[in-house]
């Protein structure tokens, strides 16, 4: 039984399988790994740092202090199994979708990213890929200058636009403006080569936020760029149907496991549950 089949029955984080991944590159493992490592690695610490809100990011529920926050705990202990699972398969690229819009997939994906730079021997970059509709900035209280949007257009280089939310061992690369023709984008060469540049360097993990798998072909396109899968569903809002519907797409992915969001199951956590089968 898939991991999709199983949120489906339960509605649980389902179990983490460990199918190599498809990345899109001709290099075999080893040398694209030994390539990737000739990149100039993003130094998280020497990024130029913006300033967030506390007050707004509690109320986009955006868990800056793990201790404060009753999803916490869950959080914990989604990075601990996704961390063993990536660090026993040497992945290092994380994409973050939902079936439909509404289910809560940014604000996972940023506590997500928040959550990996805690840990020491990670460094971090949370990547929003959701060019149709981006909304990490949205949700951290940014306003950036430029985006990723303007780096696909050769407008500004990819330096120029990352930037540090002045957290230990975390990078942001956001985007503001929703771009046209997105899934096309997605599966350029730009893309490639931002991807590769993001992943380089050791101990690092990159989230990306992406689009809702049933609002287009963009995840689809982004897929093999990525060495997992994770699928956030929601209690109350995704639906049998578009859980069907999300595991048509998806075959021959590396689905790592769904995520129920907006659990009322648990009177200490309010918003996350997950679950073994």
């Amino acid at each position: 039984m898939s991991a999709i089949e199983k949120a489906i029955e339960k509605g649980v984080l389902a179990s983490l399988p460990t199918k190599e991944p498809s990345h899109g590159d001709d290099l075999p493992e080893v040398g694209r790994r030994d390539a990737e490592d000739k990149l100039a690695a993003i130094e998280t610490e020497k990024l130029r740092t913006v300033a967030l809100n506390k007050a707004l990011l509690q109320e986009n529920r955006i868990i800056v202090d793990a201790q404060e926050s009753p999803a916490g705990p869950s959080y914990k202990v989604l990075r601990t199994r996704l961390l063993q699972l990536m660090r026993t398969n040497h992945w290092s690229t994380l994409a973050v979708t939902s079936t439909a819009p509404g289910e809560g997939k940014s604000v996972t994906a940023i506590n997500l990213a928040l959550s990996f730079a805690r840990d020491v021997n990670t460094t971090t970059i949370l990547a929003d890929f959701d060019l149709r509709k981006p909304s990490v900035a949205k949700y951290l209280g940014v306003l950036p200058d430029h985006g990723l949007s303007d780096v696909l257009n050769n407008t500004v280089s990819l330096d120029q636009v990352l930037v540090s939310p002045g957290l230990p061992r975390l990078g942001l690369l956001l985007n503001s403006v929703p771009t046209e023709s997105s899934s096309e984008l997605l599966a350029s060469p730009g893309v490639t080569k931002i991807v590769r540049r993001l992943r380089a360097g050791p101990q690092r993990i990159v989230v990306f936020d992406m689009p809702p798998l049933l609002a287009g072909d963009d995840v689809l396109a982004f897929a093999p760029h990525v060495d997992a899968l994770l699928i956030v569903v929601a209690e109350g809002v995704t639906t049998r149907e578009t859980l069907l519907a999300a595991k048509e797409l998806v075959k021959g992915f590396n689905v790592v496991g769904t995520v129920l969001n907006r659990s009322v199951e648990s009177a200490t956590n309010q918003y996350y549950s997950y679950g073994y089968s």
